[in-house]
C-alpha cells in the first residue's frame, strides 16, 4: 500500500500518474487530495472518487490531522506556477501567490514523508525576491530557490532536479517542466 497525498491537486494528472505506478506494481494506494479551489476539488473527485479529498487552504491545514499516523510514502505537490511563469506576459508578480511552495517544506518537516515530488514550470528554478515593481530581482535570480531545496536538505531529504520534456516520455507536446525530488535514507 502507497501512502501518498497529492497538494494542489487540480483536476488529478499527477494523481493519475501515482495511480498507474502503483498498479503497475499491483500495489495499493491511499491518497489525499488537497486544493483550496472547489472546483479542483469537485473535478478531482469525479476523476478519482475513491480519494479522501480536502477543500482548504494550505495554509490552514495541519498536516499532523490531516495525514493519520503521520507517515507518507510520497508527497506530490504542483505548487502554483502562475507567477513563476514567463507565460503571464510580463505582467507583476505576486510574492504570497509565488511563497505557495513553502507548503511542501512545512509537510515534510511535520510528516515522516519518504519522498517528495515537486512539479512546476521550468522557471521555477529562477524564483528569486522582487523589486518593488513586482518584477524579479535579475541580481537575485534563483535565490529563494536555492533557499527551498536548502530547507528540503535541511529536513534530512537528499534533492535533485531537472528540466524535462514531455515529448521526451511519448506526449504529444514539447512541454518542458522542472521537476525536483526529494529522497530520505
Amino acid at each position: 500500500m502507497i501512502f501518498a497525498a497529492d497538494l494542489f491537486c487540480g483536476a488529478g494528472g499527477s494523481s493519475t500518474g501515482l495511480v498507474h505506478a502503483a498498479n503497475a506494481r499491483h500495489l495499493g494506494l491511499n491518497l489525499l487530495a488537497v486544493n483550496h479551489w472547489s472546483v479542483a476539488v469537485a473535478t478531482h473527485t469525479r476523476n478519482h472518487p475513491w480519494a479522501r479529498h480536502l477543500c482548504a487552504d494550505l495554509s490552514t491545514v495541519d498536516p499532523s490531522k490531516a495525514i493519520p499516523g503521520g507517515r507518507l510514502n510520497l508527497l506530490i505537490a504542483s505548487p502554483e506556477c502562475t507567477h513563476h511563469s514567463n507565460a503571464r506576459g510580463g505582467k507583476p508578480c505576486s510574492d504570497q501567490s509565488r511563497a505557495s511552495a513553502w507548503h511542501v517544506c512545512h509537510w515534510g518537516e511535520r510528516l515522516r514523508v519518504d519522498d517528495i515530488l515537486v512539479e512546476n514550470v521550468r522557471e521555477f528554478e529562477n524564483w528569486g525576491p522582487l523589486l518593488k515593481s513586482g518584477r524579479p530581482d535579475p541580481r537575485r535570480k534563483g535565490a529563494t530557490f536555492l533557499a527551498f531545496i536548502n530547507a528540503l536538505e535541511s529536513l534530512g531529504y537528499r534533492v535533485e532536479w531537472r528540466v524535462l520534456n514531455a515529448a521526451d516520455y511519448g506526449d504529444a507536446t514539447t512541454r518542458k517542466r522542472l521537476f525536483i525530488r526529494a529522497s530520505r535514507g
